[in-house]
């Protein structure tokens, strides 16, 4: 029985996960969001999840600026987020993946004028999105 409870409990985390692939989440958002559904879940197996679906790279961990929770992100396999830049917005967390071509010629330019090679590695780029300055300037 207990096999069952972990699997459910994994499946509704990686649920909320993927219905909010657009935006970080921490455990507290994993965690409110299963106790107003009635699938109250130990925060120890959220973490623990997390770290399995980290290690993994089907979700993406965030370290977290001192005095706040670390954030996740899930990712769809085949995104290789460690290949590309990330946007986020300070507001809503909303990520946006720079996997465009225009990252290719940044990386040139940076290693053709500067000798450098850039790694990505989860590299985060934080700033307003644009719904949230449209919301700033509406307001």
């Amino acid at each position: 029985m207990a096999g069952h409870y972990t699997t459910a409990s994994r499946r509704r985390i990686q649920e909320f996960l993927r219905n909010n692939c657009d935006r970080t989440v921490t455990v507290a958002d994993i965690a409110f969001h299963l106790k107003e559904t009635g699938n109250e879940v130990n925060l120890t197996t959220i973490y623990r999840y997390l770290d399995k679906l980290s290690g993994e790279g089907s979700v993406i961990k965030y370290a977290a600026e001192k005095g706040s929770q670390a954030a996740y992100q899930y990712v769809e396999n085949g995104k290789k987020c460690d290949e590309h830049l990330h946007l986020q917005c300070v507001r809503c967390g909303c990520v946006i993946h720079l996997d465009c071509e225009f990252m290719g010629e940044i990386s040139k330019h940076v290693k053709q004028d500067h000798g450098f090679t850039l790694q990505c590695r989860k590299s985060v780029l934080y700033g307003t999105c644009q719904k949230c300055t449209q919301r700033q300037k509406d307001s």
